[in-house]
């Protein structure tokens, strides 16, 4: 659909948490980063939360994350994306990712949004990510103002639906990402949609989205999205990929866990210790190094990885 249309995404059932543990730096950052590479990808998850139509825009682009710069205390979104029509805005989109309950959030968020319409001078929505359907109620509730209200978009990120026609994942690569990433179950159709979405991201950034999905996704779909990317001699374009494809069964299982495990460490920017580093070598056990490896989404520091 073009860009003035309403995107037909349509959430669906959150995924049961038994399949998918908390991800607290995973979920927090990942659609984030997405968003900052993507602008678009905002607008997209807004559709999927928000019924209402959205204006008649020429582009979108993202936009500095202080609500305020010239106040004593200043305000920082997660996110700002500014849809405009010709040099005009026409909406403007906070996306903020929240896990847990906070109060302060109830007086922050309405400050965000008037300081945003005042100074882009159009609507601003409020779209919110979290985790399951319980945060979903209480950031949605209705914020009294005393001359009005303000009503967050909560979207409960494991209620994406996932995108298994190859041509709707490659047309909106950045949610098949984000869906996949949040239903990390061996769906064949999915993974077969997947490796499109991943090809049709730009180079720069399709090593990142491709460590993250796969270091969610279990070991069976790993390898199967192995076995159909050889299959359809896709162009190997992220190091992640060629890495398992070219070196994996020739180093092993173990290895090859071993190896993705530090390029997710590596690609979050956590530092890396030599002892840390040998331990994860050390190991020939696949079924520890795949736990360790749905860790290094998640953790603060790489040490934490053995908690």
């Amino acid at each position: 659909m073009d860009i003035h249309g309403h995107f037909n995404f349509q959430a669906r059932e959150p995924f049961q948490d038994r399949y998918f543990p908390a991800m607290p730096s995973h979920e927090h950052e990942f659609p984030l980063d997405i968003i900052r590479h993507s602008p678009k990808a905002a607008v997209e998850l807004l559709s999927v939360a928000d019924p209402d139509p959205l204006p008649s825009y020429t582009r979108i682009r993202c936009d500095a994350s202080e609500a305020s710069r010239t106040s004593p205390i200043e305000l920082h979104t997660d996110n700002l994306v500014v849809c405009e029509d010709g040099a005009k805005a026409v909406l403007a989109v906070i996306t903020e990712s929240q896990r847990r309950k906070e109060a302060k959030k109830k007086y922050t968020w309405p400050e965000y949004v008037t300081i945003l319409r005042a100074r882009l001078r159009c609507p601003v929505k409020l779209l919110v990510l979290v985790p399951n359907q319980r945060i979903a109620d209480w950031c949605g509730a209705p914020i009294a103002l005393g001359c009005g209200e303000i009503r967050p978009i909560p979207l409960v990120m494991s209620a994406l639906r996932p995108l298994t026609d190859p041509e709707e994942a490659r047309a909106h690569p950045e949610l098949a990402v984000l869906a996949a990433a949040h239903h990390p179950t061996p769906d064949k159709k999915l993974l077969d949609a997947l490796t499109p979405a991943l090809l049709a991201i730009d180079a720069s950034v399709s090593s990142l989205y491709a460590d993250y999905v796969l270091a969610a996704l279990p070991a069976a779909a790993r390898k199967y999205l192995e076995d159909a990317v050889n299959a359809r001699t896709y162009e190997y374009k992220t190091d992640l990929f060629r890495r398992s494809f070219q070196e994996g069964e020739a180093k092993g299982e173990a290895k090859g866990e071993a190896k993705a495990l530090l390029t997710v460490l590596d690609t979050r920017g956590l530092h890396v210790s030599d002892e840390v580093r040998e331990r994860i070598a050390s190991c020939t056990d696949p079924g520890r190094l795949e736990a360790w490896l749905r860790r290094a989404v998640t953790v603060e520091r790489a040490e934490e990885l053995f908690d």
